[in-house]
């Protein structure tokens, strides 16, 4: 197996970058779960650290990825809710 070298990985995160910057912008808001300043999040190599609770304008897919990190996060609360209010519940 051939590993990634630091120069590809440089390439692919300044060609994410290129990309990212070229996308459409959408304005958005990100509400803290439990009181986090900042957002953190990346794609492909090329990473944001974004404040809560202010208007900002981001690429068209790090907002899809926000709204799918939040997905995730509720999908998760309800999948674990029964485990978790009863002390814990038995897994056949």
């Amino acid at each position: 197996m051939q590993y990634i070298t630091e120069a590809e990985i440089d390439n692919i995160a300044s060609d994410t970058g290129k990309a990212l910057a070229a996308e459409p912008k959408v304005t958005i808001v990100i509400h803290p779960e439990s009181g986090e300043t900042y957002w953190e999040g990346g794609i492909n190599g090329h990473f944001f650290r974004i404040r809560t609770n202010e208007s900002v304008a981001v690429p068209q897919s790090l907002a899809a990825l926000i709204a799918q990190s939040a997905a995730v996060k509720v999908e998760i609360e309800a999948r674990t809710r029964a485990f978790r209010k009863s002390g814990g519940k038995k897994v056949s």
